[in-house]
């Protein structure tokens, strides 16, 4: 891990303090990492580690990750450098731009261009479009091919971004090596398949992208709404929606912000706040793979409680993925499980890979054409057959 000395200081984060107000938090799953035991001793430990994830991502799709070993003082300095980032000026996010200034003008069939969704660099405030013209109040930075050192080192970069890629590359590479590799076995176990068949999924060959997992990085910062916006998109920071790729995760955060629809009943609930750990979801080409046995869920960013109002909300993300051109069906797993309870690709499912899912998926959120409506749900589209977001799972 990187060496936390000689570094620039900044200031920290300042998160809000929890809310003291009654909320309808959700209760999710907590996978502590630290019991996972290593080699043929550590199999019992393994299995019970694997029980508590099945309940998880099977039940809710969503779980808190504690013991995953990343030093906390390590994690509060990167969210110190992303808020330093985040708060670059304007002209020198514009020249960083990741996509255009509005998500309208990035091409959803341009399949070189990734847009601000998950091209390299600033997203500005007001590129996704919400209800009744309201535009977004989010901005992010995002790290493509961190772990690819060639390709990584020879993007451009703002100054501070360049100075600080160690940071991140730390962090990722962490993620993807050790706990990455640890809950793919876990799924192994989960789906009676040999150990090896997830993580060969996941695995990375440097700079070779185009035959590689991993993802993306994201520094992602909410800026209040307006109160008349609020009004207008029903307190609504960013809208329901299911992420496209293998796992997400996230630092969790005490502004009760997240809400995820619940399964068990198709409420709206706050996610909580465990300090130290990591808020985890199941993204959508993991529910494919596995039948929809793991849940996809539909979460979104709303306004906060009274006593956390007017504060902003920062938080680091990577977007996990398979190989690319792995087909996201259960017949590419093979799993005795899922054939036993007798799960397989449904008719309607075209064939489709990862990436397409993803470039397919990605590009079309936050266009008008999909979000002018009214209520939650955004105006429902198929791609492949396959719906691209995940809510009729919830007994609609």
């Amino acid at each position: 891990m990187t060496a936390t000395l000689d570094r620039p200081s900044y200031p920290p984060f300042e998160h809000v303090q929890p809310t003291k107000e009654d909320l309808p938090f959700i209760r999710l799953g907590v996978v502590d990492l630290s019991r996972y035991v290593e080699g043929p001793e550590g199999l019992a430990s393994r299995q019970a580690l694997a029980a508590d994830l099945e309940e998880a991502v099977s039940q809710q799709g969503f779980f808190f990750l504690e013991g995953h070993g990343y030093p906390k003082a390590q994690l509060d300095y990167l969210q110190a450098v992303s808020q330093a980032i985040l708060d670059l000026p304007l002209d020198e996010k514009t020249e960083f731009s990741a996509g255009a200034q509005v998500s309208e003008d990035d091409a959803v069939t341009d399949s070189t261009k990734f847009g601000a969704e998950r091209g390299t660099g600033f997203k500005v405030r007001g590129y996704w479009g919400m209800q009744h013209g309201v535009r977004d109040q989010i901005e992010h930075y995002n790290w493509r091919n961190v772990l690819h050192p060639t390709i990584r080192e020879g993007q451009t970069y703002p100054p501070l971004v360049r100075q600080h890629l160690p940071e991140v590359v730390d962090y990722i590479s962490y993620l993807h090596y050790d706990v990455i590799r640890k809950i793919s076995s876990l799924f192994d176990i989960i789906l009676e398949l040999p150990e090896g068949t997830f993580w060969n999924l996941c695995s990375v060959t440097p700079d070779d992208p185009d035959n590689s997992a991993g993802g993306f990085a994201r520094a992602m910062l909410y800026n209040p709404m307006p109160e008349e916006d609020e009004k207008k998109t029903a307190n609504t920071w960013l809208r329901g929606h299911s992420d496209a790729s293998y796992l997400t995760f996230i630092t969790s955060q005490p502004m009760a912000s997240l809400q995820v629809r619940d399964y068990k009943d198709g409420e709206w609930k706050w996610v909580g706040y465990r300090e130290g750990a990591l808020v985890v979801n199941v993204a959508d080409t993991l529910e494919f793979i596995t039948g929809s046995f793991f849940k996809s869920t539909i979460h979104r960013v709303v306004s906060p409680p009274s006593d956390q109002k007017g504060l902003r909300r920062l938080g680091f993300i990577y977007f996990s993925a398979f190989k690319p051109h792995t087909i996201v069906d259960p017949s590419t797993l093979n799993s005795p499980k899922l054939k036993r309870l007798g799960i397989s690709k449904p008719d309607s499912w075209d064939t489709i890979t990862a990436r397409e899912w993803e470039d397919r998926k990605v590009k079309t959120f936050g266009k008008k054409a999909i979000n002018q409506n009214e209520g939650d749900e955004p105006i429902p589209f198929y791609i492949n057959g396959r719906a691209a977001e995940r809510w009729h799972q919830l007994g609609k």
